[in-house]
Protein backbone atom coordinates (compact mmCIF):
# COMPACT_ATOMS: atom_id res chain seq x y z
CA UNK A 1 0.00 0.00 0.00
CA UNK A 2 2.74 2.30 0.62
CA UNK A 3 4.37 1.75 -2.64
CA UNK A 4 1.06 2.69 -4.17
CA UNK A 5 0.61 5.59 -2.27
CA UNK A 6 4.26 6.69 -3.32
CA UNK A 7 3.74 6.08 -6.61
CA UNK A 8 0.01 8.28 -6.47
CA UNK A 9 2.50 11.19 -5.02
CA UNK A 10 5.28 10.66 -7.93
CA UNK A 11 2.48 10.61 -11.00
CA UNK A 12 0.42 13.38 -9.49
CA UNK A 13 3.50 15.67 -8.63
CA UNK A 14 4.35 15.01 -12.39
CA UNK A 15 1.56 15.98 -13.76
CA UNK A 16 0.99 18.87 -11.91
CA UNK A 17 5.18 19.87 -13.29
CA UNK A 18 3.75 19.51 -16.63
CA UNK A 19 0.51 21.41 -16.17
CA UNK A 20 2.53 24.08 -15.06
CA UNK A 21 4.95 24.28 -17.96
CA UNK A 22 1.71 23.59 -20.18
CA UNK A 23 0.57 26.94 -18.29
CA UNK A 24 3.48 29.03 -18.67
CA UNK A 25 4.06 28.07 -22.52
CA UNK A 26 0.26 29.14 -23.34
CA UNK A 27 0.36 32.79 -20.91
CA UNK A 28 3.80 33.34 -22.00
CA UNK A 29 3.07 35.40 -25.07
CA UNK A 30 -0.09 37.21 -23.55
CA UNK A 31 2.29 38.65 -21.02
CA UNK A 32 4.86 39.60 -23.03
CA UNK A 33 2.47 41.26 -25.41
CA UNK A 34 1.12 42.94 -22.18
CA UNK A 35 4.46 44.33 -20.82
CA UNK A 36 5.69 45.44 -24.13
CA UNK A 37 2.65 47.74 -25.01
CA UNK A 38 3.86 49.39 -21.04
CA UNK A 39 6.82 49.79 -22.72
CA UNK A 40 8.79 52.89 -23.93
CA UNK A 41 9.24 52.77 -27.77
CA UNK A 42 12.81 52.62 -27.46
CA UNK A 43 12.33 50.07 -24.25
CA UNK A 44 10.50 47.93 -26.82
CA UNK A 45 12.98 47.84 -29.59
CA UNK A 46 15.52 46.64 -26.96
CA UNK A 47 17.68 43.58 -27.61
CA UNK A 48 17.92 41.40 -25.47
CA UNK A 49 14.28 42.30 -24.69
CA UNK A 50 13.11 42.72 -20.73
CA UNK A 51 10.61 41.07 -18.74
CA UNK A 52 9.39 43.73 -16.98
CA UNK A 53 9.37 47.39 -18.47
CA UNK A 54 12.14 50.34 -16.63
CA UNK A 55 9.14 52.96 -16.82
CA UNK A 56 5.81 52.52 -17.46
CA UNK A 57 4.11 54.24 -19.50
CA UNK A 58 0.36 53.51 -21.13
CA UNK A 59 1.08 56.12 -23.76
CA UNK A 60 0.99 53.56 -26.73
CA UNK A 61 -2.96 53.05 -25.95
CA UNK A 62 -4.42 56.54 -26.70
CA UNK A 63 -2.62 56.45 -29.97
CA UNK A 64 -3.83 53.31 -31.19
CA UNK A 65 -7.28 54.33 -29.96
CA UNK A 66 -7.51 57.50 -31.97
CA UNK A 67 -5.17 56.02 -34.62
CA UNK A 68 -7.79 53.23 -35.09
CA UNK A 69 -10.94 54.99 -33.83
CA UNK A 70 -11.62 51.85 -31.46
CA UNK A 71 -15.29 52.69 -30.38
CA UNK A 72 -16.19 52.85 -33.82
CA UNK A 73 -14.04 49.74 -34.90
CA UNK A 74 -14.82 47.78 -31.55
CA UNK A 75 -18.52 48.15 -32.26
CA UNK A 76 -18.03 47.19 -35.44
CA UNK A 77 -16.54 43.87 -34.53
CA UNK A 78 -19.42 43.23 -32.11
CA UNK A 79 -21.91 43.72 -34.58
CA UNK A 80 -20.53 41.63 -36.84
CA UNK A 81 -19.55 38.91 -34.45
CA UNK A 82 -22.77 38.89 -32.75
CA UNK A 83 -25.18 38.67 -35.34
CA UNK A 84 -23.18 36.23 -37.48
CA UNK A 85 -22.66 33.70 -34.69
CA UNK A 86 -26.37 34.01 -33.71
CA UNK A 87 -27.84 33.50 -36.84
CA UNK A 88 -25.48 30.66 -37.16
CA UNK A 89 -26.83 29.07 -34.12
CA UNK A 90 -30.13 29.24 -34.79
CA UNK A 91 -29.76 27.91 -38.02
CA UNK A 92 -27.79 25.13 -37.11
CA UNK A 93 -29.98 24.49 -34.11
CA UNK A 94 -32.94 23.78 -36.50
CA UNK A 95 -31.29 21.67 -38.81
CA UNK A 96 -29.36 19.90 -36.28
CA UNK A 97 -32.92 19.23 -34.61
CA UNK A 98 -34.63 17.81 -37.81
CA UNK A 99 -31.44 15.22 -38.12
CA UNK A 100 -31.56 14.04 -35.08
CA UNK A 101 -35.59 13.74 -34.86
CA UNK A 102 -36.23 12.90 -38.56
CA UNK A 103 -35.56 10.17 -41.20
CA UNK A 104 -35.57 11.23 -44.81
CA UNK A 105 -33.87 10.20 -47.93
CA UNK A 106 -30.39 11.38 -48.76
CA UNK A 107 -29.81 11.92 -44.90
CA UNK A 108 -26.72 10.41 -44.96
CA UNK A 109 -25.45 12.17 -47.86
CA UNK A 110 -26.77 15.86 -46.68
CA UNK A 111 -24.28 15.00 -43.35
CA UNK A 112 -21.90 14.37 -45.34
CA UNK A 113 -21.93 17.44 -47.16
CA UNK A 114 -22.34 19.40 -44.24
CA UNK A 115 -19.27 17.99 -42.35
CA UNK A 116 -17.39 18.30 -45.33
CA UNK A 117 -17.49 21.90 -45.57
CA UNK A 118 -16.02 22.42 -42.63
CA UNK A 119 -12.84 20.48 -44.17
CA UNK A 120 -12.48 23.39 -47.09
CA UNK A 121 -10.06 25.72 -46.86
CA UNK A 122 -11.16 29.67 -46.52
CA UNK A 123 -8.29 30.54 -48.92
CA UNK A 124 -10.00 28.56 -51.62
CA UNK A 125 -13.21 30.17 -51.25
CA UNK A 126 -12.45 33.71 -50.67
CA UNK A 127 -11.22 34.26 -54.28
CA UNK A 128 -15.10 33.42 -55.75
CA UNK A 129 -16.41 35.13 -52.60
CA UNK A 130 -14.81 38.41 -53.22
CA UNK A 131 -15.78 37.88 -57.29
CA UNK A 132 -19.39 37.25 -56.20
CA UNK A 133 -19.70 40.13 -53.51
CA UNK A 134 -18.16 42.56 -56.35
CA UNK A 135 -21.01 41.72 -58.89
CA UNK A 136 -23.32 41.79 -55.75
CA UNK A 137 -22.35 45.03 -54.53
CA UNK A 138 -21.74 43.53 -50.56
CA UNK A 139 -17.90 44.20 -50.71
CA UNK A 140 -16.92 46.59 -47.60
CA UNK A 141 -20.82 46.42 -46.07
CA UNK A 142 -21.05 44.67 -42.57
CA UNK A 143 -24.14 43.02 -44.11
CA UNK A 144 -21.64 41.03 -46.65
CA UNK A 145 -19.41 40.05 -43.71
CA UNK A 146 -22.15 38.80 -41.64
CA UNK A 147 -23.58 36.62 -44.41
CA UNK A 148 -20.11 35.05 -44.66
CA UNK A 149 -19.72 34.65 -41.80
CA UNK A 150 -22.94 33.01 -40.52
CA UNK A 151 -22.60 30.64 -43.89
CA UNK A 152 -19.16 29.79 -42.67
CA UNK A 153 -20.14 29.02 -39.20
CA UNK A 154 -23.42 27.19 -39.71
CA UNK A 155 -21.75 23.86 -40.35
CA UNK A 156 -19.72 24.01 -36.92
CA UNK A 157 -23.30 24.85 -35.08
CA UNK A 158 -24.74 22.05 -36.88
CA UNK A 159 -22.56 19.71 -35.61
CA UNK A 160 -22.21 20.70 -32.14
CA UNK A 161 -25.84 21.07 -31.55
CA UNK A 162 -26.23 17.64 -33.09
CA UNK A 163 -24.65 15.88 -30.96
CA UNK A 164 -26.26 18.06 -27.99
CA UNK A 165 -29.57 17.07 -29.35
CA UNK A 166 -28.59 13.30 -29.59
CA UNK A 167 -28.06 13.41 -25.59
CA UNK A 168 -31.55 14.41 -25.30
CA UNK A 169 -34.34 11.57 -25.06
CA UNK A 170 -36.52 11.45 -28.03
CA UNK A 171 -39.24 10.24 -25.09
CA UNK A 172 -39.60 13.59 -24.70
CA UNK A 173 -40.92 14.10 -28.21
CA UNK A 174 -42.88 11.08 -28.65
CA UNK A 175 -44.72 12.52 -25.33
CA UNK A 176 -45.28 16.11 -26.70
CA UNK A 177 -46.47 14.45 -30.07
CA UNK A 178 -49.17 12.14 -27.76
CA UNK A 179 -50.32 15.71 -26.35
CA UNK A 180 -50.90 16.98 -29.11
CA UNK A 181 -47.85 19.11 -29.88
CA UNK A 182 -46.35 19.99 -33.58
CA UNK A 183 -43.44 19.48 -34.46
CA UNK A 184 -41.86 22.98 -34.59
CA UNK A 185 -43.87 23.57 -30.89
CA UNK A 186 -41.95 20.75 -29.60
CA UNK A 187 -38.80 22.01 -31.13
CA UNK A 188 -39.34 25.24 -29.56
CA UNK A 189 -41.16 25.22 -26.43
CA UNK A 190 -39.71 22.04 -25.14
CA UNK A 191 -36.30 21.22 -26.84
CA UNK A 192 -34.60 24.10 -27.86
CA UNK A 193 -35.23 25.38 -23.77
CA UNK A 194 -33.98 22.09 -22.71
CA UNK A 195 -30.80 22.46 -25.07
CA UNK A 196 -29.87 26.39 -23.90
CA UNK A 197 -26.59 25.36 -22.33
CA UNK A 198 -26.00 23.83 -25.84
CA UNK A 199 -26.60 27.48 -27.45
CA UNK A 200 -24.99 29.59 -25.64
CA UNK A 201 -21.69 27.30 -26.11
CA UNK A 202 -22.36 27.44 -29.71
CA UNK A 203 -22.99 30.79 -29.84
CA UNK A 204 -20.16 31.71 -27.41
CA UNK A 205 -17.54 29.87 -29.50
CA UNK A 206 -18.82 31.27 -32.85
CA UNK A 207 -18.83 34.66 -31.44
CA UNK A 208 -14.66 34.21 -30.30
CA UNK A 209 -14.23 32.92 -33.95
CA UNK A 210 -15.82 35.73 -35.47
CA UNK A 211 -14.27 38.04 -33.11
CA UNK A 212 -10.87 36.67 -34.37
CA UNK A 213 -11.08 36.33 -38.00
CA UNK A 214 -9.05 38.02 -40.21
CA UNK A 215 -8.50 36.81 -43.68
CA UNK A 216 -12.63 37.44 -44.75
CA UNK A 217 -12.88 40.76 -42.56
CA UNK A 218 -9.75 42.06 -44.76
CA UNK A 219 -10.62 40.36 -47.72
CA UNK A 220 -14.16 41.85 -47.85
CA UNK A 221 -13.91 45.39 -46.35
CA UNK A 222 -12.14 48.20 -47.35
CA UNK A 223 -12.53 51.48 -45.80
CA UNK A 224 -11.72 52.57 -42.15
CA UNK A 225 -15.82 52.61 -41.22
CA UNK A 226 -16.10 49.09 -41.91
CA UNK A 227 -13.22 47.48 -40.60
CA UNK A 228 -12.95 45.26 -37.67
CA UNK A 229 -10.76 44.80 -34.94
CA UNK A 230 -8.18 41.84 -36.12
CA UNK A 231 -7.66 44.38 -40.04
CA UNK A 232 -7.00 47.49 -37.52
CA UNK A 233 -4.06 45.79 -35.84
CA UNK A 234 -2.52 44.69 -39.18
CA UNK A 235 -3.33 48.24 -40.54
CA UNK A 236 -0.97 49.50 -37.14
CA UNK A 237 0.12 52.87 -37.25
CA UNK A 238 3.08 54.12 -37.19
CA UNK A 239 4.35 57.45 -35.61
CA UNK A 240 5.21 60.47 -38.04
CA UNK A 241 8.72 60.58 -38.84
CA UNK A 242 9.92 57.43 -37.17
CA UNK A 243 10.96 54.30 -39.71
CA UNK A 244 10.93 52.01 -37.13
CA UNK A 245 8.65 48.92 -36.31
CA UNK A 246 5.90 50.32 -33.23
CA UNK A 247 6.30 47.02 -31.28
CA UNK A 248 4.79 48.92 -28.57
CA UNK A 249 1.67 50.16 -30.85
CA UNK A 250 1.77 46.45 -31.72
CA UNK A 251 1.32 45.13 -28.66
CA UNK A 252 -1.05 48.06 -27.51
CA UNK A 253 -3.28 46.80 -30.24
CA UNK A 254 -3.43 43.37 -29.30
CA UNK A 255 -4.58 43.76 -25.85
CA UNK A 256 -7.30 46.28 -26.55
CA UNK A 257 -8.31 43.28 -29.09
CA UNK A 258 -8.08 40.97 -26.74
CA UNK A 259 -9.56 42.76 -23.61
CA UNK A 260 -12.89 43.04 -24.35
CA UNK A 261 -13.24 39.23 -24.45
CA UNK A 262 -11.59 38.38 -21.05
CA UNK A 263 -14.76 39.29 -19.14
CA UNK A 264 -16.67 37.49 -21.34
CA UNK A 265 -14.70 34.62 -20.91
CA UNK A 266 -13.97 34.58 -17.43
CA UNK A 267 -17.81 35.30 -16.64
CA UNK A 268 -19.12 32.13 -18.60
CA UNK A 269 -16.59 29.39 -18.30
CA UNK A 270 -18.30 27.63 -15.59
CA UNK A 271 -20.97 27.26 -18.14
CA UNK A 272 -18.82 26.95 -21.50
CA UNK A 273 -17.09 23.91 -19.88
CA UNK A 274 -20.75 22.26 -18.91
CA UNK A 275 -22.14 22.69 -22.16
CA UNK A 276 -19.31 21.10 -23.63
CA UNK A 277 -19.09 18.23 -21.40
CA UNK A 278 -23.76 17.82 -21.19
CA UNK A 279 -24.02 16.93 -25.00
CA UNK A 280 -21.10 14.27 -24.38
CA UNK A 281 -22.82 12.28 -22.48
CA UNK A 282 -25.90 10.19 -24.00
CA UNK A 283 -28.66 8.94 -22.24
Amino acid sequence: MKAIRQNRVVSRTILYILLVIVLLFMTFPIYYMAITSLKTEFEALRMPPTLWPQNLTVESYPYVIQAWGYWRTLLNTVIVAGTAALAATVLGGISAYGFSRMEFAGKAILYGLLVATIAIPGMVTVGPIFLAYKDLRLLDTHVGLILVFAAEFVPFAFLTLFSYFKAIPKELDEAAAMDGSSLLDTMFRIIFPIALPGFAVTFLLLFIAGWNDFLLAFTLTITPDTRLLTVRLFEVPVREGVNRTPYDLIAAGGVLILLPLVPIVLRVQRQLVEGILAGAVKE
